[in-house]
């Protein structure tokens, strides 16, 4: 009989194994349950394309193939929100946005996206980055976005003042009267709460627009 992810995991350690093996061990309720972990992790590491977009798993998508119980679905999340944080961590240097092209450089990650990604920038008084918080993420066609979302997570983590920022999945940064809206919107909850909006950078296949720029902000 051939090894299984959890002896694998045992004999080599878990920084040798592959993510499969990684994921049938996490997602499995019990020791007895890794094998059949194993053969549902497979298909979501392929429906989710590759491995830095499992930090996008919504509770239903690791529910469904795993049988976990919702608490156990969000200590899941969890442990993978806080290897997202420690690789943010890691990056060493301190991150400083004066200008949209900076912030587009950041967030290349969400240039190529088919869907749409709308992020915030919490920055502290010099404008360094405290973290990156991924508020929303919408259709090729859409993305609903409330001030709520934005500012709970800057309030959360004592942001001085806000960037957002989203990808066109079109290719096209133009913005749209729905994004000129949700940027008006949002740069008036900035005022009320005393953490003011400092641009809202579009990003596109080739090239992006800064709201601010634009005299749109």
């Amino acid at each position: 009989m051939g090894q299984t992810a959890l002896s694998r995991a045992r004999t080599s350690g878990v920084r040798a194994v592959s993510v499969v093996d990684l994921l049938a061990v996490g997602l499995a309720r019990r020791e007895d349950e890794v094998e059949r972990s194993e053969a549902n992790c497979r298909p979501l590491l392929v429906k989710m394309g590759s491995i830095y977009n499992l930090k996008d798993l919504t509770a239903q998508e690791l529910a469904a193939p795993t049988g976990l119980e919702p608490f156990e679905v969000l200590r899941v999340q969890a442990l993978i929100e806080l290897g997202r944080r420690m690789v943010e961590a890691g990056k060493g240097e301190v991150r400083e946005f004066s200008d949209p092209d900076a912030v587009a450089e950041f967030l290349s990650d969400i240039r190529d996206q088919k869907r749409e990604f709308f992020v915030a920038l919490l920055l502290d008084a010099k404008n360094q980055l405290i973290r990156r918080a991924d508020v929303h993420i919408g259709t090729a066609n859409s993305s609903l976005v409330g001030a709520r979302e934005v500012f709970r997570e800057a309030v959360k983590d004592g942001a001085v003042g806000i960037i957002v920022a989203h990808n066109h999945p079109s290719g096209d940064p133009t913005p749209s009267p729905e994004d000129v809206a949700v940027t008006r919107q949002l740069r008036d909850a900035g005022k009320l709460l005393d953490i003011p909006l400092l641009d809202h950078v579009i990003i596109g296949e080739s090239r992006h627009v800064s709201l601010r720029r634009m005299g749109l902000l």
